[in-house]
C-alpha cells in the first residue's frame, strides 16, 4: 500500500514514538459540534421572515442608489460628449446620397456606379463625408457596403474631404 493510504488507515490511532515506545502520543480528536437549543418552530419562522425583510429592504436600498448612480454616470457621459439630444434618430444614408446626387445634379444609380469622372468622385466623396459625419455607428466597411465600395475607399474620400 502507498505512504497516504496507510496514513488514511491511520487515522485517529493514538500515535507511538519510535524513540519512547512507551510514551503515546494522544490522538488527535475531533472538537465536540456545539448542540443548538431546539428552537420554537414558529419562533424559528418569524426570525426568518424578519431576516428575509431586513435583506429584501437593504437590497431595494442598494438598488436605488445604484439606479441614482447609473443616472449621474449617464448625465456626466452625455455631457461630456456635448449630446444634447441623444434620443433623435439617425439619419439614413439613403437620404444623404439622395440630397448629395440632387444638389449636384446626378441621380442616385450614378453616384453609387462606376463613374469615375471628377463632378461625380467629388460628390461622392461627399456623400460619404456627410454619411461618416451623420451616422459614426457606421464602420467603413458598413459605409462601404452602402456605397457599393471597398473600405479603403470609404478612408480615401474620408481623408480627401478632411473628415478623418
Amino acid at each position: 500500500m502507498s505512504e497516504p493510504a496507510l496514513r488514511q488507515l491511520d487515522k485517529g490511532l493514538p500515535r507511538i514514538s519510535m524513540y519512547l515506545p512507551e510514551k503515546v502520543v494522544a490522538a488527535v480528536t475531533p472538537k465536540p459540534v456545539p448542540v443548538q437549543k431546539p428552537v420554537h418552530p414558529a419562533r424559528e419562522l418569524r426570525l426568518l421572515l424578519a431576516d428575509a425583510r431586513a435583506d429584501r429592504e437593504a437590497a431595494a436600498r442598494l438598488l436605488a442608489e445604484a439606479r441614482v448612480e447609473a443616472q449621474t454616470i449617464i448625465d456626466q457621459a452625455r455631457a461630456r460628449a456635448g449630446a444634447a439630444n441623444d434620443d433623435a434618430p439617425l439619419p439614413c444614408v439613403a437620404d444623404i446620397q439622395r440630397k448629395v446626387a440632387e444638389r449636384h445634379g446626378f441621380s442616385v444609380a450614378t453616384l453609387l456606379g462606376a463613374g469615375r469622372s471628377e463632378a461625380l468622385v467629388v460628390a461622392r466623396y461627399e456623400a460619404i463625408a456627410l454619411a461618416h459625419a451623420a451616422r459614426p455607428d457606421l464602420s467603413s466597411a458598413a459605409l462601404g457596403r452602402l456605397f457599393r465600395r471597398d473600405h479603403t475607399i470609404i478612408l480615401r474620400a474620408l481623408k480627401k474631404t478632411g473628415a478623418r
